[in-house]
């Protein structure tokens, strides 16, 4: 095997749940001997890679329209000097970008045409039978034998990182409801990818309703989803809708902070689980086969109705959501309860 320095660009997802479950093959790189690892990441993507060890240089990818990633993008990898890059994301631009930068070896799965851009590529038959991050590691193996690199025989797994300035302006956030950290539930109710992975907005207030008899809730998001937060948490005491009052910093340090986080099949439970904070994700057209959150340690608990036509992946149901109606908000109560339930006995084991 070879003891030669290789710098391997690491071409990140583009989703921050998808950054996250990469994160068990940036370790994997990591542990390799003599492998130097650059993350090119969209500036959403990037925050899950800040100030990992493993990362020794972070490369954020301009926002800009497909020929514009593409030029700008191909002087600056091809200063990094890679010897070769793993392609995560399916993205034809980002793996056009590598390819134009003229970096010799470039793996990554044939798909949305990419095939002509890859040296060595794998074929996406049967995706979503197993966990991505299996997918990823896949392409992390191929990489390392094509680079004639001995794979790590055992790697630890980066976890997000939350810095001391993001939790100092949370804790500011939090001041004006009355809140501490480790004192409120977070709930996470929207989802970009569509409607079929969100739970229904009535369901969420009942669930939110439940909840705050208990302990305080907090309605978690970007700015696009104040007014769905608003829409759950008005009227309900003790729940305070925070989305777009934070950045996506503070918005990880508020997940840190939160006693269990209850979310779609979105990035916040992968956040989350990261952090090794007990989650609760609600899967409806989506499969936890595919994307249930790798957690820390933490529980991770699934709620989902089985229906002949989930998993479906698509964006728009033709019908009626027929996976949500079988999960009622007392389903999600109770895997709550659960979760919150082993976090106590495994602080006081007997």
């Amino acid at each position: 095997m070879s003891s030669k320095i290789r710098n391997i660009l690491f071409a990140a997802p583009t989703w921050l749940g998808d950054a996250v479950m990469s994160l068990p093959l940036l370790g994997f790189l990591g542990a390799a001997a003599g492998v130097r690892i650059i993350v090119l990441a969209r500036s959403y993507a990037a925050r899950v890679y800040w100030g990992l060890e493993d990362v020794a240089e972070l490369i954020v990818a301009p926002a800009d329209s497909r020929l514009g990633r593409v030029t700008g993008l191909r002087g600056v990898v091809k200063k990094t000097g890679a010897d070769a890059a793993v392609i995560l994301a399916p993205s034809f631009s980002q793996a056009l970008s590598v390819f134009v930068s003229g970096t010799p070896v470039r793996v990554g799965f044939r798909s949305e045409g990419r095939g002509p851009f890859l040296t060595h590529a794998l074929a996406t038959r049967g995706l979503r039978d197993e966990h991505l991050f299996e997918y990823y590691m896949r392409l992390g193996r191929l990489l390392l034998s094509t680079l004639d690199v001995a794979a790590p025989d055992t790697f630890d797994t980066p976890r997000v990182r939350v810095f001391g300035n993001e939790r100092e302006r949370l804790a500011r956030v939090l001041d004006t409801v009355g809140l501490r950290r480790g004192g409120y539930i977070v709930t996470v109710p929207g989802a970009t990818f569509g409607p079929t992975k969100t739970w229904p907005v009535d369901k969420y207030r009942r669930l939110v309703d439940m909840i705050t008899t208990e302990i305080p809730v907090v309605l978690g998001g970007s700015a696009a989803e104040r007014e769905l937060c608003e829409e759950i948490a008005d009227g309900v005491p003790r729940a305070h809708n925070l989305a777009g009052d934070t950045g996506l910093g503070e918005f990880i340090a508020l997940l840190e902070g939160a006693r269990v986080v209850v979310a779609n099949d979105s990035g916040a439970p992968h956040v989350a689980a990261s952090l090794g904070i007990p989650v609760v994700v609600i899967f409806g057209s989506t499969s936890p086969t595919w994307t249930a959150p790798l957690g820390a340690g933490s529980p991770v608990e699934i709620v989902r109705a089985p229906v002949k036509c989930a998993p479906c992946f698509l964006k728009t149901c033709p019908t009626h959501l027929e996976c949500y109606e079988g999960i009622s908000p007392e389903m999600v109560l109770a895997a709550v309860q659960a979760a919150l339930k082993k976090t106590v006995e495994k602080s006081n084991p007997s």
